[in-house]
């Protein structure tokens, strides 16, 4: 199923995605008089990300953004998002690495555990399924990271095939892809 209401945006680091996805979103709000929702995955590991999250907040707020800090587990989104909101989820790449690295009991990490890791993942596709079912303006942004050859690293690698996996997916089910060279957009599939 595609969404028809759906956008995933993509590029490098300081390509503009962020930007323009931001810039989507107040457009589409302005258009069908709905709130824009913030779904923030970003996680304060240093001092520096914490000054950028701080910023990024202080920012949202002036702009009249509602911020969801939602790191991880994306089933608990699933009745916190009205009607008329238009929604932008930033970013799918550091989603995936705190999925990742959420300690278990045992004191593993869980994409060690391949069902339980696929089980999160599931939980994310559902969510913008949800997102869809509803009529719900969203806007995905993520980063490219797949253009390196292969690491010799087990879980890196192991990141790398599960975030192309996902990237497949959400192209799949967006009825819009564009990645972002240098601040230009490149429709890859879908339209202005």
């Amino acid at each position: 199923m595609v969404s028809t209401n759906s956008h995933f945006i993509t590029g490098g680091v300081r390509s503009g995605k962020s930007a323009f996805a931001e810039q989507l979103v107040r457009q589409t709000a302005q258009q069908t008089n709905r709130q824009m929702y913030y779904i923030a995955s970003g996680v304060a590991f240093d001092d520096e990300m914490k000054q950028r999250i701080a910023w990024h907040q202080a920012d949202r707020t002036s702009l009249k953004w509602t911020t969801i800090e939602q790191p991880t587990h994306f089933a608990t989104l699933v009745n916190r998002i009205p009607k008329d909101a238009v929604v932008l989820w930033d970013c799918v790449t550091t989603w995936l690495t705190n999925e990742m690295y959420v300690q278990l009991d045992d004191k593993s990490m869980q994409w060690q555990h391949a069902e339980r890791f696929q089980q999160r993942v599931e939980e994310a596709k559902e969510w913008c399924r949800h997102l869809n079912e509803q009529h719900i303006p969203f806007f995905i942004v993520s980063n490219e990271v797949l253009d390196e050859s292969k690491y010799e690293s087990e879980e890196v690698e192991f990141y790398r095939q599960q975030i192309g996996l996902f990237h497949q997916w959400l192209v799949s089910f967006c009825a819009v892809a564009i990645e972002m060279d240098y601040g230009i957009p490149h429709y890859w599939k879908g339209g202005k």
